[in-house]
Parts: C-alpha cells; sequence; structure tokens
C-alpha cells in the first residue's frame, strides 16, 4: 500500500473514530473546540490559549516557552533557527552544523534526544550521517508560534523527548480568522519578503493563501541561501461543535556553502576565503511538500475528539558527496480524545500512528561505489494522561505504550568489498509520569514532576556491520536497548513585585546510553552499537520579566552540567580492547556549555516609537574526550557575548516600519569549533548585519 492511500485510510479511521459528525444535537454541544478556554500556559502579562490539548494537559505541572507571532515580528527574527537561539535553555549549532540542543544533551545526543514537529507531524530526522540537517523548513512569517517544552514528555510525544519538544505551530490553527499582509526586510545580507491572503467564503469557510522568498548571503564569498515558499489552506466551521482545516505547503530551496573550515584559513583570509576547487564548496539544497490536516468535533458537553493528519515527502542536500541526496517521507495521524469525567478531573487519551522513511544514496568520490540506504520506522502507541484537580493541588498521571518497527535495506561497502544487509527491529516501549501542582496564591505556583522515558536507536545506530565469517561482512539489526532516562523537576511560577518569575531545577540520568564504536572483532574491525555509558545532567533555568512604565526587562539564565561514566558493559569493552579509557566525569559532555545568559530591554517612548537592546553571553565548554586534553586551550571552545539593537516604528494599527543592528560590536566568533588548535575546523558565526524592514496589514 502506498503512502497516500496509508494515509486515507487514517483520514477515514479518524473520523470514523470520533463518532458520526453530523448527528450531534447542537443542544448538547459544548463551548467551542479545543483550546477555546482562556487558559495561559505561562505566568506573563499575556496570555495564550493553547491550540493542541496535550499541552494545555502539562501546562499546570510544567514549564512551556511559548513564542507568539507578534513576539517574532516585533524582534525581528529570520528563521526559526534565531528564534531558538534566543532561548536561555537550548543552544543551536554548538553541537555541529544547525543541530538543536536542549537541556545540554551533547554533541553526540542533540539531534536523538529532540522531539520537532510543525503542526503536529513529526519532522525530526531519523538518521544525521552523513548529511546532518537543520529545521528551518518555515519561514517564519508563517508562524503563529512556537511552543517549547524543554526537557522530556515521553508519555505524550514519544521516543526523543529527553532533550524536548518543539511544536509549531502554522497558520492552521489560525485560518477562521483569515489575515492578509506584505511582509519586506532589506539586510545587508540579502534580502526577504512575504505576501499572505486570507478571506472568508461565506460564513462557514475560510481560505488563506502566501509566498515567501528568501536570499541571503553567507559567510564565506559566493556563499549563499535561496528559497521559495508557497502555501494554501481552508477551513470549515460546519457549526460550534465541529471544524476541519487543512493546509498544503511547499518549500523549494537553493544554497551553497562551506562547512568546518580549518582556524588557519578562516585567520588568514576572513570571509574572502575561497576553496582550492570550486567542488569543494557544499550544495544544501532541499524540497520538502506538507498535507496537514486537522479535525475537532465535540461529542456531548464532556468529550471531545480531536485528530491531525499528515503527509510530507522531500529531500536535502548539504555535502561535496557526489550525487549525495536524502530523500525523506512521512505519513500518519495523531488522535486525541478528551474526556471531562467530573467538574475537576479529565482523561486525555492518544493514538498515535505514523510511519518514516528515509532514502540515501551518495558517493564518496567520483569513481567510488554507490551507496544506497534505506530506512523505514513505525510507530504505533497509546497513552493515557489523567489529570485531576483538589483543591489547590493539581496531579497528573501518565502512561504510554509504544511499538516501534525499525526496518533497513543497505547497499554500502566498496567496490571491492561490499556490505548489503536487510534487516527488522521490533521494539516495545513504556513511558510514564507522575506530577503535582500547588497554587499557593492566586498567581504563585510551585510544582514537582518525575517522568520514565525512553529513545530508541537512530537510523545509523539501529543497524551494526560486522563479520558474518572470515570473509563476509553484513548490515545486522543492534541487539542495543532503548535508552532508558529518569527526569526529576521542580519548579515556580510567581510574581514578586514588578517581576514576573520562573525557575526550573532538574536533573536526569541515563543508565544505558548508546555509543557505537569501532572496535576490532575476531576478523576485523566493527561497527556496532553498545549500552556504554551512564550519563547525568543537572541544571537551573530561570526566566524574569519587569515592566516599570514604559519599559520592559527581561533577564534569562541557564546553567548546564553533565557527567558521564562508562556502564558495566561499557567498561568491560574498553578493557577488552585495551583502549585508553576516557574519564568523562570531571570533563563534563561535550560542546555543553555550563552557562547562557540572555538580557533584554525595550522602551516605548510614545504610541509609534520603541525601541529593543539585547545582550547574548554563551559560555565556554568543553571539546575534548581523552583526560591527557584538558589542559591544551585549543579544547576549550571560549565564551562569547553579542549585542543587538533594534527600533519599531508603529505608523498606524497596519503599517509598521522596524529595523537595526546585530552583532553591534562585530565580535567575531564561531558557532561550532571542532577544537584542537589551528587545525580545528570551525563554524563562523554572523558578523555585524544591519536591517530594516515593513509589515502591512490590509
Amino acid at each position: 500500500m502506498t503512502g497516500k492511500r496509508k494515509l486515507m485510510w487514517l483520514v477515514a479511521l479518524g473520523i470514523l473514530a470520533s463518532g458520526n459528525m453530523w448527528m450531534i444535537p447542537a443542544e448538547n454541544i459544548a463551548e467551542a473546540a479545543e483550546g477555546s478556554s482562556p487558559t495561559s500556559i505561562r505566568l506573563n502579562d499575556s496570555y495564550v490559549r493553547p491550540d493542541y490539548v496535550e499541552v494545555e494537559k502539562l501546562r499546570d505541572t510544567k514549564q512551556i516557552i511559548v513564542i507568539t507571532k507578534k513576539e517574532m515580528e516585533e524582534k525581528g527574527y529570520k528563521s526559526i533557527s534565531d528564534v531558538l537561539k534566543d532561548q536561555p535553555s537550548i543552544n543551536v549549532g554548538a553541537t555541529g552544523w544547525g543541530q538543536v540542543d536542549i537541556r545540554g544533551q551533547g554533541s553526540e545526543q542533540a539531534t536523538r534526544n529532540i522531539q520537532v514537529l510543525v503542526d503536529g507531524a513529526p519532522i525530526t530526522t531519523m538518521v544525521n550521517h552523513p548529511l546532518p540537517n537543520n529545521y528551518d523548513y518555515v519561514p517564519v512569517e508563517q508562524i503563529e508560534k512556537i511552543e517549547i517544552i524543554p526537557g522530556g514528555g515521553s508519555v505524550i510525544y514519544g521516543s526523543g523527548a529527553a532533550g524536548g519538544v518543539i511544536n509549531i505551530t502554522t497558520n492552521l490553527r489560525s485560518l477562521q480568522k483569515p489575515q492578509s499582509s506584505v511582509t519586506s526586510e532589506w539586510n545587508s545580507d540579502g534580502y526577504r519578503s512575504s505576501l499572505n491572503y486570507g478571506t472568508k467564503a461565506g460564513e462557514k469557510m475560510a481560505v488563506q493563501a502566501g509566498y515567501a522568498r528568501l536570499d541571503r548571503d553567507l559567510f564565506f564569498v559566493n556563499t549563499f541561501r535561496k528559497s521559495n515558499y508557497v502555501y494554501g489552506g481552508f477551513r470549515y466551521d460546519a457549526d460550534k461543535s465541529h471544524s476541519v482545516a487543512f493546509r498544503y505547503s511547499h518549500l523549494d530551496e537553493d544554497s551553497k556553502f562551506l562547512q568546518n573550515v580549518s582556524r588557519w584559513k578562516i585567520d588568514a583570509y576572513g570571509h574572502n576565503y575561497r576553496p582550492d576547487k570550486a567542488s569543494d564548496y557544499l550544495n544544501g539544497d532541499r524540497l520538502l511538500n506538507t498535507y496537514n490536516m486537522s479535525y475537532n468535533q465535540n461529542l456531548g458537553k464532556k468529550f471531545k475528539y480531536s485528530g491531525d493528519f499528515f503527509y510530507t515527502d522531500g529531500y536535502y542536500t548539504n555535502t561535496k558527496f557526489f550525487d549525495g541526496k536524502m530523500k525523506t517521507k512521512s505519513y500518519g495521524s495523531r488522535m486525541r480524545w478528551d474526556w471531562n469525567y467530573s467538574p475537576r478531573d479529565s482523561l486525555l487519551m492518544g493514538l498515535d500512528l505514523f510511519e518514516q522513511e528515509s532514502h540515501l544514496k551518495y558517493k564518496t568520490s567520483a569513481s567510488g561505489k554507490l551507496m544506497d540506504f534505506n530506512y523505514d520506522k513505525t510507530t504505533e502507541a497509546l497513552y493515557l494522561l489523567n489529570k485531576m484537580k483538589r483543591g489547590r493541588l493539581t496531579y497528573t498521571q501518565g502512561v504510554r505504550r509504544e511499538k516501534l518497527i525499525w526496518e533497513f535495506d543497505k547497499d554500502g561497502g566498496t567496490t571491492a568489498r561490499p556490505i548489503g544487509g536487510v534487516d527488522s527491529s521490533n521494539r516495545w516501549n513504556t513511558a510514564g509520569e507522575l506530577s503535582v501542582g500547588y497554587r499557593y496564591n492566586k498567581l504563585g505556583k510551585l510544582f514537582l514532576r518525575y517522568e520514565r522515558g525512553y529513545t530508541s536507536p537512530d537510523g545509523l545506530q539501529i543497524c551494526d556491520e560486522v563479520y558474518s565469517d572470515r570473509s563476509k561482512k553484513v548490515y545486522a539489526a543492534t541487539s542495543a536497548q532503548e535508552e532508558r532516562y529518569d527526569l526529576w523537576e521542580m519548579g515556580l511560577r510567581d510574581k514578586w513585585g514588578a517581576s514576573t518569575v520562573s525557575v526550573t531545577l532538574f536533573a536526569s540520568e541515563t543508565n544505558n546510553e548508546l555509543e557505537r564504536p569501532y572496535f576490532k572483532g575476531a576478523y576485523g574491525w566493527e561497527y556496532k552499537t553498545y549500552n556504554m555509558y551512564n550519563t547525568k545532567r543537572r541544571g537551573v533555568e530561570t526566566s524574569l520579566s519587569q515592566r516599570l512604565g514604559k519599559l520592559r526587562v527581561q533577564e534569562g539564565y541557564t546553567y548546564l552540567h553533565g557527567e558521564r561514566n562508562y556502564t558495566a558493559q561499557g567498561r568491560a569493552l574498553m578493557a577488552a580492547h585495551g583502549a585508553g579509557e576516557i574519564d568523562f566525569t570531571n570533563s563534563g559532555l561535550k560542546a555543553v556549555p555550563k552557562h547562557k545568559i540572555l538580557l533584554s530591554a525595550d522602551y516605548k517612548f510614545n504610541k509609534q516609537w520603541s525601541a529593543n537592546a539585547k545582550y547574548t553571553f554563551f559560555g565556554k565548554y568543553n571539546n575534548f574526550i581523552k583526560e591527557e586534553d584538558r589542559h591544551d586551550d585549543g579544547n576549550i571552545v571560549h565564551s562569547y557575548g553579542l549585542l543587538d539593537l533594534s527600533f519599531k516604528f508603529q505608523q498606524n494599527k497596519d503599517l509598521i516600519w522596524y529595523g537595526g543592528v546585530t552583532n553591534v560590536l562585530g565580535k567575531d566568533y564561531y558557532e561550532y569549533d571542532s577544537a584542537g588548535g589551528s587545525f580545528a575546523t570551525l563554524v563562523p558565526g554572523a558578523e555585524r548585519t544591519y536591517f530594516v524592514g515593513m509589515n502591512y496589514k490590509f
């Protein structure tokens, strides 16, 4: 059965599961669909209504960061990566090109311990080798809001939530209020523009469509990123009890860049560096088509159904490998039934059914063997999340049971010594959580939370490269187990005088972290996945905000610390293979800065003019794995600070002008540094940039 046919069956299943959508009497209809109650998911001067019922269930016992469309417009963000960099608990690019690290997962774990969704559809990369990827798939102009759940969420989101969840919501959820606008921005690196048009087609139908263009020069000469994004969608409200929304989007991107240039080359040539051969430039072309449908229905006064159905397909490339391309596809559904079985209690029941596919082809040289790797991951999961209120206390209990089916068909090796294999791995996993929240006054709340979660092997780790006999190497499914983590959190939200305060202390432990080392076996060198490490992470996340007349000040600080030891299996492996032991206990985790500080001040001169100043401090971090390298200064990535300034002019209720300067002081810094002195490879950070733009709503 093809992917699209499977998706049609899932949509039909979801609609049938919701009940007969045309037979519910109007007098039995409760208030609107999910997300209509004016509840806040964060303590702040503005209140945000949740678009996803599962997020609403977490808000009493979890800190959830919400970045709204208005905030993105006011701060002039140019990409999703820019939005994420502005969060104290998130680092973008520190562990490698485009990688997003939440709560200090580190260079080997960041890409696996994260869940990224667009309108409920998972877009997390299945395998990050040898083609890394980033998540700038949606222009910020087309985003309604971004919700970030730092750390945990396995009951609702399944594997890979140890670091956290990033839920990107486009205007799919807001199509009942169509908007028309035009945005244009010039900056010293290029320009971007977008057009959105929305209208009502009768009382029940709303239609929206738009286009966005980005043209940006990158750090080195002759490097660039150009993209076109188009979308269209509609929402139909049959009546107050049920609605359906559909959205299609297409991204086409063309780019050329240089990655991991040696330090001595940058010192000698700066951004004027040119490689000796034109073929050393990397291409970052990619394409993504998305189809999203959201269906909501009230089934009487106590029961609500919502379902998100999706289909995505596309590809991305970003290396100099000949014919290197990663094709991707995903399709499926996330369905929820929310039962308010008493005035104070509710039970959320969720069903996840989706499949993700990746097909990688590449050559390492013009005459080399064509590598042809196929991966397929099917997820089938059921979860329950119960929420009870007793006076000032709120309790939640959750459990998830998931079946994961990994399949692969790989053809690699060399022409002289080919390696092939077809195999599968069926895996059952269980996640659970317990939490309690206590509202000690009108605004103040404390919460305690425990979560037991898991992270499954990624596309590379699921496959061992081993000898079947003395003369033949094959790919076979690994026997390594899922990583299991325990997460403890304690948080506070309150308003003290002029300050709103949010503080979270967390501790997590993974006692069987995965690694895929290259060891010599009985017949030769092999890649095998092992549960090698016991890793602990500790941290504090703080956020404060004050409004003093025309001045608003925000402060954010995150402290992260990690340590790693061998499991019994890992220590036995190292002893058996005679390698020098690596002691992570004192070194901390690789590519995890201990400190990050964000300071921001907004001043509103009058009803039209306002200005912003923002300072970001990014702490130093270790980028070594052997204790003998501890005192080598080249293996420490040093701290840096960036200052940005911007302004906004509200000419009238429809027209806004804005502009500013990023990296005002012209600081030289690196988003990624492999360390190792003058031979380190680097990804330079952006130089000073000037920008000015306008947004007009009509």
